[in-house]
């Protein structure tokens, strides 16, 4: 049973989330172990929701049902390139920020890593913002047809894309 099965859903690249939601706590409330539900169970449609509201996953989940083969080690695509290398090295500006910002014992030090914080904070926020651009335009082509050879592609490069949003709101949260 695929993750659509388990909510009695057709396999499309584009889901009403809030019926998915409604779906979903309908069915972990009714199977939650707490409530005599079977904990496998629970389980699984905890996982599948993950995958279905996560749209790389979904996309996965849509090519195992259909038989097409995915390879996780291919390339982003060019135009995310750039992206890429604007998001690997503010990745590297933030640790060694939060490194900095640990080794700072005294509250003066602290207090004058303020304005680099507040700075490095915007950038994440701002590239969080690039990020989640780039996921809608992906997103956005779900309307439409879309060709199954180009299917790989786009689950790779939205799996990149919600790597690299996870990783940076992780250094934002780590500024605070």
């Amino acid at each position: 049973m695929n993750a659509f099965d388990t909510f009695s859903l057709t396999p499309a690249l584009v889901l009403d989330l809030d019926n998915l939601r409604d779906i979903y706590q309908n069915l972990a409330a009714e199977n939650h172990p707490d409530k005599g539900g079977d904990k496998q169970l629970f389980e699984k449609i905890n996982l599948d929701y993950a995958i279905l509201r996560s749209p790389a996953k979904r996309i996965k989940a849509i090519m195992d049902h259909q038989g097409i083969e995915y390879d996780a080690r291919g390339a982003v695509s060019n135009d995310l390139m750039d992206l890429f290398m604007l998001v690997g090295a503010l990745i590297q500006e933030a640790d060694s920020f939060i490194r900095k910002k640990s080794a700072a014992t005294s509250v003066l030090a602290k207090a004058l890593l303020e304005a680099e914080s507040m700075e490095l904070q915007n950038k994440l926020s701002e590239r969080i913002a690039t990020i989640e651009s780039n996921q809608s335009k992906i997103t956005e082509r779900f309307a439409s047809p879309i060709n199954d050879s180009e299917l790989p592609q786009i689950a790779r490069n939205l799996s990149f894309l919600e790597k690299w949003q996870a990783q940076l709101q992780q250094r934002y949260g780590s500024l605070f």
